[in-house]
């Protein structure tokens, strides 16, 4: 390559110093050959540099760029899950606190039921207790009552036999107790 472009810097060089003579570029001094040569060294040099130092500085400049897009678009997308995560953390706070107030307020719910229904049983149990206190008091006052009957039937045969100074005899006294009995029974 080199030696082609020798070649037509030759070729080019001679076509050049006839001209040069004639023209007024040989009269101030230009010499083709020369700039010729300069222009064929400087396409070497910048195909040279394009190829070689150029083009891997830019393609190194691009994936730079690349990678710094991509970084960006991490952190933007990084920050859209930040503030969606945010977000849903703040929906479930939100729905979590919902979900406390409910249960608080079932449990106080429950709790005023469950003292309702103690106090109903309470007062059931109370008067079931009274009841049963009145239903033995009122046994009691029979028992009592049957007591005193007997009790009284039995003084009142003594006390008639006492003044009829007599015996009496078992059947007498039962009718009699009966008959006092059935007096008392009466009065009452």
């Amino acid at each position: 390559m080199l030696e082609s472009i020798t070649i037509i810097a030759a070729a080019t060089g001679q076509a050049a110093e006839a001209v040069a003579e004639t023209s007024l570029v040989g009269k101030f001094g230009i010499d083709w050959k020369l700039i010729l040569a300069q222009a064929v060294n400087f396409i070497v040099v910048a195909f040279l540099l394009w190829r070689f130092a150029f083009k891997p500085v830019m393609a190194t400049l691009d994936e730079r760029q690349h990678k710094i897009a991509e970084g960006l678009q991490f952190a933007e997308e990084s920050k859209t899950q930040l503030a969606e995560t945010e977000k849903r953390q703040a929906e479930v706070l939100r729905e979590a606190n919902v979900k406390a107030q409910e249960i608080l307020h079932e449990a106080r719910e429950n709790a005023r039921e469950f003292e309702d229904k103690m106090k109903a049983e309470t007062s059931s149990q109370i008067e079931d207790m009274r009841r049963r206190g009145d239903e033995a008091n009122e046994l009691e006052r029979q028992k009592m009552l049957t007591e005193v009957r007997q009790e009284i039937a039995r003084l009142v045969v003594l006390t008639s036999g006492k003044v009829l100074q007599r015996e009496l005899s078992d059947d007498e006294k039962n009718r009699l107790d009966k008959s006092a009995a059935e007096e008392i029974s009466q009065l009452n």
